[in-house]
């Protein structure tokens, strides 16, 4: 029979545990923290008026992707009730900017220019501006202000609106090189928006070639406010207008307001209006209590544990010593590898998963080992009970293990929140066991088995341990 390199497993699996975690330290990365142990906002965004769930659901999918385009990890992005969208935003930085981006309805318009009132007009004469700033006024005329810096305290009084921000199909925040130099949003619309801006840009056009300067301006409006209203250049003819579906929002010199205004163009409209019903600034005190003191009662377990192991099984012992540091450092390297390049939250739930791990790792040396005593006392040789042993010790370990991780897989698919976390570790670490026995333990425990001081020595011995009379 071919014997089988189990010194090449053995340090295969050294070195790929502990060298990569020797990388992630190299690299400077470490786990993502989750709320409860990080800290940071909580929100819970509340729909006006009747929704269904489709249209809620629709609107969860728009602000998680927003907030994965403004780089926040580890968010939680979740519907409550009939009418609440509950967000967690672990450890955001710029917390104010966030929640303007997430919910912000995004009602994009535009619309034709009727009268701008400047800032000098007296009192009185000053009409009312519009309040609503949804879809209910699309078809009315409206009175916004301007939100262009150059055009501070002006209001607008706007037609209905021609088009929305549904026909938007991209939006991205450019350097104008061959203007004034400052920040433009470039938007691009579809098939039906392109020909309905061409229809509207040739009447304004028109309108532009008979004098009326005010008239034959677009207000872009977006939130109730006018993002820019420019007119139409001479290059935009009567009777053709803009074909293409292409056009700009100048935001001026302010690079980060048009990243943020591409972004909610680029996301879509939110198709409900939302209102913030609770934000709560989350302190990472009580998580990193309960953290320090679910770690050193693990700690204090585990060290008991090890000695009952040592105590028990001798050289054995010192298999499931070194197996755990090998588990440990390939789970933290998984975990925040996972962090890393997959948005990976470790949360309080996640940390009771690991722990829990821990256990399961355990157990499988205990099924090993036991099986290792049940080939002995059947009479085979030390060597030849180990062969034996651990090949069908591996079949159970397999056996529970695929049980377990099954259990993790169901239970992630079918929660949420923290026990989905709770889940993804433990069918993590799960997966990492079947490996570790498979290279690790049954390597570690045959070259032991060939070696005469682990074999054969008094009480440090694996025979003694195992209950062996005689010579292999």
């Amino acid at each position: 029979m071919r014997r089988k390199p189990y010194g090449i497993y053995f340090l295969a699996s050294l070195i790929v545990a502990f060298g990569s975690v020797g990388a992630i330290f190299l690299a400077g990365w470490s786990p993502a923290l989750g709320l409860d142990l990080e800290g940071g906002t909580s929100v819970i965004l509340t729909a006006e008026g009747q929704v269904t769930d489709d249209v809620l659901q629709k609107t969860t999918e728009i602000i998680r992707s927003r907030i994965d385009s403004l780089g926040v990890a580890e968010s939680e992005v979740t519907v409550g009730g009939e009418d609440n969208i509950l967000i967690q935003l672990p450890g955001v930085e710029n917390e104010r900017r966030a929640l303007e981006v997430i919910g912000t309805t995004a009602q994009l318009t535009f619309r034709q220019v009727e009268e701008i009132i400047p800032p000098t007009t007296p009192k009185k004469k000053i009409p009312e501006v519009t309040e609503e700033v949804g879809t209910q006024v699309n078809d009315e005329e409206v009175v916004y202000p301007s939100g262009q810096a150059d055009d501070e305290g002006s209001l607008y009084r706007l037609q209905p609106a021609e088009l929305t921000g549904d026909i938007v199909t991209e939006a991205s925040a450019v350097l104008d090189t061959q203007g004034s130099g400052g920040w433009l949003v470039t938007l691009e619309m579809n098939e039906a928006g392109s020909a309905t801006w061409e229809s509207f840009t040739d009447e304004l056009a028109c309108l532009r070639d008979q004098g009326e300067q005010i008239k034959s301006r677009v207000a872009i409006v977006l939130d109730g406010v006018v993002q820019s209203a420019p007119g139409m250049d001479q290059g935009v003819v009567c009777g053709t207008g803009i074909a293409g579906g292409e056009t700009q929002i100048t935001v001026g010199g302010n690079e980060q307001e048009a990243k943020d205004l591409a972004l909610v163009l680029r996301t879509g409209s939110l198709p409900i209006t939302l209102v913030q019903s609770e934000v709560r600034k989350i302190s990472p005190t009580l998580g990193s209590d309960s953290l320090t003191a679910g770690l050193q009662a693990g700690a204090i377990g585990l060290g008991l544990v090890m000695i009952y192991m040592l105590l028990y099984y001798r050289a054995l012992g010192l298999v499931v010593w070194l197996g755990l540091a090998v588990f440990g450092a390939a789970l933290y390297a998984l975990v925040t590898a996972l962090s890393e390049s997959a948005g990976l939250s470790l949360s309080l739930a996640g940390v009771a998963g690991l722990i829990v791990s821990i256990g399961v790792t355990a157990d499988s040396y205990i099924v090993a080992f036991e099986r290792l005593k049940d080939e002995v006392r059947s009479g085979k040789t030390m060597r030849a009970a180990v062969e034996r042993g651990m090949t069908r010790a591996f079949r159970t370990i397999l056996v529970a293990d695929f049980v377990t991780g099954s259990a993790a897989v169901i239970l992630f698919f079918l929660a949420v929140g923290p026990v989905q976390g709770f889940a993804l570790t433990l069918g993590l670490a799960t997966l990492i066991d079947v490996l570790i026995a498979y290279f690790y333990t049954r390597s570690a425990v045959h070259l032991l088995a060939r070696t005469r001081f682990f074999s054969s020595g008094r009480f440090i011995g694996i025979r003694d341990a195992l209950g062996v009379e005689g010579t292999a």
